[in-house]
């Protein structure tokens, strides 16, 4: 059997109480999967993911130290903005990286969360992925990045 390890930069940054947090995100979403990076403890141009959702490890592994502007929470981070992909498995604008396509998910978003205090301040990309092709509507955005902040009562 060929099982991939966690890598230890992942388990170094693994925050139990937001992968707490993030199960019960994607399941109430009816989501497949799911990830928050975090901006701190990040070197600068940098966000660390913390928690993973039903990832496999090969994608939880890539996606430990995001460099601000590369793959979709990268991009996220970047423009300070959310980030719908409607079909990963197809998606060809380069914004999500090819091995993301491992995740098995199709319908896709990232979602930029701010500090309440100082809303220029990045907090935490809060990603979310569905079985199905999905048009994500600015509604629906808006409902998922909001019930997104709620990371902050425990990140």
């Amino acid at each position: 059997m060929n099982a991939v390890a966690l890598s230890e930069t992942v388990l170094e940054n693994a925050r139990p109480e937001v992968a707490e947090w993030l199960a019960e995100y994607v399941v109430r979403h009816g989501g497949l999967v799911g990830s928050v990076h975090l901006s701190e403890p990040a070197e600068e141009g940098e966000i660390v993911l913390v928690a993973a959702y039903n990832l496999p490890p090969v994608v939880v592994n890539g996606a430990a130290v995001v460099v601000v502007g590369k793959g979709m929470a990268g991009v996220t981070a970047e423009r300070r903005a959310p980030i719908g992909i409607s079909d990963l498995q197809t998606d060809t604008s380069g914004v999500a990286r090819p091995p993301a396509r491992a995740s098995q998910a199709r319908g896709s978003v990232t979602l930029p969360v701010f500090a309440p205090d100082a809303p220029e301040k990045l907090v935490a990309v809060v990603g979310l992925g569905f079985a199905e092709h999905r048009e994500f509507t600015d509604a629906e955005i808006a409902k998922l990045g909001a019930d997104a902040t709620t990371v902050l009562t425990v990140a």
